[in-house]
């Protein structure tokens, strides 16, 4: 019998902390696909995108979508970054998991995260201060973020978006 609730890690938590009630979320690098998950069974986000450059990694996220019956709330996309996901598809974009460099590359190929004004949660695993220059330097502000410590690490969480962004708040 299939769990009933996913549980997510105090990692995810502070990334879904950021996350409002009805936005379109697009979930870069989904890898096993628990923040779609959860967003899917706490009513959280109104569409769901998970994203993955692996097929296996997104094989693993339609798994975890099946096992807690919510394979159809959630968009499953192959691709690499941004390439799958269209302007319009997402208001949140969640990219966790990756390096600070990575991340900068990732926005650097879509600059239409800026232009349309995209709420952006971004978890970077290493380099968070060459992230935060990169934000600055190419038009980004950086309007909260948090710490969180989960197995034996610190992770850093940040809440970011075009410099000119007005509907950015903090959640908690």
């Amino acid at each position: 019998m299939a769990e009933k609730y996913i549980k997510l890690s105090k990692r995810l938590r502070a990334v879904a902390g950021f996350i409002e009630r009805g936005s379109c979320v697009a979930d870069i690098g989904s890898d096993h696909g628990h923040l779609p998950v959860f967003l899917a069974q706490t009513g959280l986000a109104r569409s769901i995108i998970a994203s993955d450059i692996s097929a296996r990694s997104l094989e693993a996220a339609r798994k975890s979508a099946m096992k807690y019956c919510v394979s159809d709330k959630i968009s499953f996309v192959v691709a690499p970054g941004l390439a799958g996901i269209g302007e319009s598809d997402a208001d949140v974009i969640v990219i966790s998991g990756v390096g600070g460099e990575t991340i900068s590359h990732i926005l650097a190929e879509a600059p239409w995260t800026k232009r349309c004004g995209a709420r952006l949660i971004l978890q970077p695993q290493t380099k968070t201060g060459k992230l935060c220059s990169w934000l600055r330097d190419n038009g980004y502000a950086i309007f909260d973020a948090k710490l969180t410590h989960d197995r034996g690490r610190v992770y850093t969480v940040i809440l970011a978006g075009a410099q000119s962004a007005q509907y950015i708040t903090s959640t908690g």
